[in-house]
């Protein structure tokens, strides 16, 4: 039996997977909403944010709004070749047809995560494919749009749509936990916001210290966190 079970929970509920919980977003609903819009104008967007602070989760939104329709192209850069080829990632989308023929798609929104590993080449042939109307929509991640490797005419096409994603305060971040623990009993609110506190304000170092601390208590058949636990986190 895993150890969240023993508390009841049917799954993790620290996991920072951004697939999951991602319909749980504290603090990013504004964000959210002029992403669709966004969408919907036909726009290239940037969303600006360090690592832990919902980017993915904000992307898979929209993957989830717009699913099923055929129209949508999510890459995590991260995880993929320097030298991905996009035209050969929009072919693809189209089916066996559509490589069998090299058929490009119309209007398709890509979702490209953690833009920092996408080589220059590839974001020039983003914003071609952009003006050729193969892309309808682009929204693009990464910590900083000034240290990316972006081509001028992207940059300059995303212009002033950089949405800049700011720190959850205190208030914020014990709503993001109990969004995923409810009324628990395990640990306080006052103790949430410490452990916030020592995480750097980060929600996903929050929610993976809460998981240490959840997992200790249980291993030690401990009915309630306090403040003698926090130096598991290491703060």
């Amino acid at each position: 039996m895993e150890w969240y079970e023993e508390l009841y929970f049917d799954e993790n509920p620290f996991d920072t997977n951004p697939k999951r919980f991602a319909d749980k977003l504290v603090g990013l609903h504004d964000v959210l909403d002029e992403l669709f819009y966004r969408v919907s104008a036909g726009s290239i967007v940037f969303i600006e944010g360090k690592d832990g602070f919902g980017k993915s989760s904000l992307l898979w939104n929209i993957i989830k709004k717009y699913k099923g329709k055929g129209k949508i192209i999510y890459v995590d850069c991260s995880a993929i070749s320097y030298d991905l080829n996009i035209e050969k990632l929009l072919i693809n989308s189209q089916g066996l047809g559509g490589r069998l023929l090299r058929k490009m798609p119309q209007g398709m929104i890509l979702l490209l995560d953690n833009v920092n590993e996408l080589s220059k080449t590839n974001t020039e042939r983003v914003k071609f494919f952009f003006d050729q109307g193969y892309l309808r929509s682009v929204i693009m991640t990464g910590e900083a749009l000034g240290k990316l490797k972006l081509s001028p005419s992207l940059v300059e096409r995303i212009g002033k749509r950089i949405i800049k994603l700011k720190e959850l305060d205190q208030h914020q971040a014990v709503a993001l936990v109990r969004h995923r623990i409810e009324d628990s009993e395990m640990i306080d609110d006052e103790l949430i916001q410490e452990v916030f506190k020592r995480s750097d304000k980060n929600p996903r170092k929050l929610l993976e210290n809460l998981e240490k601390l959840f997992m200790h208590a249980v291993e030690r058949n401990e009915e309630k966190l306090t403040k003698e636990h926090l130096k598991i986190t290491g703060g």
